[in-house]
Order: C-alpha cells, then structure tokens, then sequence
C-alpha cells in the first residue's frame, strides 16, 4: 500500500458554519485519498486555500505524478463545492495521463 502524502497550506481559514478548521483539511484529504487509491501513479498532492475573507473560495491542487505534475483551480461560493470541483479536472487530467502512459503498455500485450 502507498502512503499518502497529501499536504494542506491556507490562509486564515474560517468555516462559515464555526467548526474548526480542521474540516475543510479533512474534507479535502478524504477527496484526494480516494484519487491515491485509484490512481497508483500519484505520489503526493498539494491543497491551497485562498483566505475567508474573499467572498469566493477558491482552491488550487497540485498532484506530483510519476515523471509529471499537475495543477487545477477550482472556485465557489463555499470551500466543499470548490474542492469538489477540482478533484473532478483533476480526474480528468489523470484519465489523460493513464490513457496516454499505461494504455499503450496495456494494448501492445493483447496484440501477442
């Protein structure tokens, strides 16, 4: 099993609904904790959270591939809804990536 290296840096976060802090880290870590069991090829992840203050939330993710990295943004009106959002471009992106790298290994094989 591959540890998970997942690592969450905000700005003064402040939950709108007064529980700590820790939920959005927790929520953002159980979204990416799933990405890692699914996708063997991804060995850490970086959270950013902009400030509370902004009337936006908005969320960056940065994915450490084998030999890649890969960068979303995602924006909304609450901080759940934007990691939410960019868990589901980084999914697409690592379809791409696992189409690209290991499908062709995969396609050769069958043809023997």
């Amino acid at each position: 099993m591959n540890v998970v290296d997942i690592k969450i840096e905000k700005e003064n976060i402040v939950n709108e609904s007064h529980e700590t802090g820790n939920y959005f880290e927790d929520y953002a870590r159980n979204a990416l904790e799933k990405l890692f069991h699914y996708y063997d090829f991804i060995q850490s992840a970086n959270v950013f959270f902009r400030g509370s203050k902004h009337p936006t939330k908005k969320v960056k993710i940065k994915l450490r591939l084998k030999g890649k990295e890969v960068f979303v943004e995602a924006s909304a009106e609450k901080y759940p809804a934007a990691i939410d959002a960019g868990v589901q471009k980084l999914k697409n992106q690592l379809e791409k990536y696992k189409t690209q790298h290991y499908k062709r290994s995969v396609a050769g094989n069958t043809e023997n």
